[in-house]
């Protein structure tokens, strides 16, 4: 197999996924034809990969997209990145009745010894330290009372930190707003009036209609996309203490049951659920569910992503498609042919 594309000469890359196959760093296939293809990166033509060198690179192609973490298809054609990056591009009709796995898990399992070798740390050093020091020099009631007030700072703190800048077009006033954590207290996930979801903040107040000459203020209520951007980041600060993988399996299934990660958004803003407990609150999120829902929410991003390059994959598939067609049949013998 060559090395460089036909077409332009550039570098076709390589792979370390498809050992029969080592050459291109995205590679096409088309299980039922017997088609491969080194895709080049710099042109974006699709080189066809010689008769006698396919069928075993395309057998192992199509393994690996089926086990791929992340995938996305459409009628004709799927796009899968592998672990290596590694991009397998797959012709042929869509798998049925499967979904991703999320490697975005992971990270929440990562997030999770961080958050408990922070605390550990933190424990260790304000016992050792900061009690020995106070209870010396202010005796022993005076310890409790500077530790509570410690406490109430660093609480106050965390509460303000910002999670996301609204736009001067999403903000209700029309000048951008800079929500913080403690404006998630309360916020109620929802379904969209006009399809999607919303997301309502009662803790931010905008001025919306006149009631005996004075401004009558009500809760701000964020709708698509904008509701999804604030919960994308605001999911990751309320999951600050991340999972184990028990909690991480149980989140995982949680969106399996619902088919997808879409339908558990929108399943879990048909529940109108409290994303943090407030003094107001009757029914908030459980953990679980928080667990489950900044899964969805980054599978549902990622899927979006990878959704908009399948329109400009199968017109490139179109375009090789007659090529490879007709290299076939000049490969094949007569009598096979016939």
């Amino acid at each position: 197999m060559y090395r460089h594309c036909i077409y332009c000469s550039g570098d076709l890359g390589a792979n370390e996924a498809v050992e029969a196959f080592p050459i291109g760093r995205t590679l096409a296939f088309d299980a039922a034809k017997g088609r491969l293809w080194a895709v080049c990166a710099k042109c974006a033509r699709w080189n066809l990969a010689p008769i006698e060198e396919r069928w075993e690179p395309v057998e192992d192609a199509e393994r690996l997209f089926r086990e791929a973490r992340m995938r996305v298809q459409s009628e004709n054609v799927g796009l899968a990145r592998l672990p290596d990056g590694t991009r397998l591009i797959r012709v042929g009709a869509a798998l049925q009745g499967e979904l991703a796995a999320w490697r975005y898990g992971d990270q929440l399992v990562k997030r999770r010894r961080r958050h408990l070798m922070l605390v550990g740390a933190a424990a260790a050093a304000g016992i050792v330290g900061f009690a020995g020091l106070t209870y010396a020099a202010v005796g022993y009631g005076s310890f409790y009372m500077v530790q509570s007030i410690g406490g109430s700072l660093w609480k106050q703190y965390r509460r303000s930190r910002p999670i996301h800048t609204l736009a001067a077009h999403e903000a209700p006033d029309g000048r951008p707003v800079t929500l913080q954590r403690k404006h998630l207290e309360g916020a109620v996930l929802q379904p969209g009036t006009e399809g999607g979801v919303e997301l309502r903040l009662p803790r931010v107040m905008a001025p919306s209609a006149r009631w005996n000459g004075m401004m009558v203020e009500t809760p701000v209520v964020l709708r698509d996309p904008a509701a999804r951007r604030v919960l994308e980041r605001g999911m990751v600060h309320l999951n600050r203490a991340g999972a184990d993988r028990d909690r991480l399996k149980h989140a995982l299934n949680l969106i399996t049951s619902a088919g997808s990660a879409e339908e558990y958004i929108r399943g879990t803003a048909s529940s109108r659920l409290a994303l943090a407990r407030d003094v107001n609150t009757r029914k908030w999120m459980p953990s679980g569910t928080a667990l489950a829902l900044e899964i969805a929410l980054h599978e549902e991003q990622e899927r979006r992503a990878l959704q908009g390059e399948l329109s400009i994959l199968e017109a490139a598939w179109r375009d090789a498609e007659p090529i490879a067609d007709i290299a076939d049949r000049l490969a094949t013998p007569p009598t096979q042919a016939e």
